[in-house]
């Protein structure tokens, strides 16, 4: 897919991430990638496919020889946050889909009958405490300072959580 939303452009698969930046612009045009390249791997298609359209968008010109417009992404999700944890990395973070500019830094989580306060760092909770932080991503991330938040609270992959403010 190509995406122009507002004035940026994006380029990769239709399989949700497009959809909430369109969800979130103003303005959107969508295109699908209709050609092929002579070699194209099952797996690397951020290479093979995704990458020579990019450039040529980079260089300043949609390849329109090589995408067709289309009304609509065909999966489409809302603007809004998703309350819920959508990954539990390997150090036993759980990464919610809070963007954390909309929780303000006196608010608590609630993650299984759990209420977490926030911490700029991970020093600021005594260890083994649990809290929430704003990751790299702008994103409400629970976590426990020398420990696993998985482990700890026994946190799973869609869990809900709840702002508490």
């Amino acid at each position: 897919m190509v995406l122009q939303a507002d004035d940026r452009w994006f380029v990769g698969p239709d399989n949700d991430l497009l959809s909430v930046i369109a969800a979130r612009a103003a303005r959107t045009q969508s295109w699908r990638i209709v050609w092929r390249p002579q070699i194209l791997s099952a797996s690397f298609h951020g290479r093979d496919l995704f990458a020579p359209v990019a450039a040529s968008i980079a260089n300043g010109a949609l390849p329109r020889d090589r995408v067709e417009e289309i009304a609509e992404l065909q999966v489409r999700f809302g603007p809004d946050d998703l309350a819920e944890v959508i990954h539990a990395d390997h150090y036993g973070n759980a990464l919610t889909g809070v963007r954390a500019c909309n929780v303000p830094r006196s608010a608590k989580i609630d993650i299984r009958k759990r209420r977490l306060a926030y911490a700029g760092v991970f020093a600021e909770a005594p260890a083994g405490g649990s809290f929430w932080y704003e990751n790299s991503v702008g994103l409400v991330e629970l976590a426990a300072n020398r420990s696993s938040a998985v482990q700890l609270l026994g946190i799973e992959v869609g869990d809900p959580v709840l702002v508490v403010v």
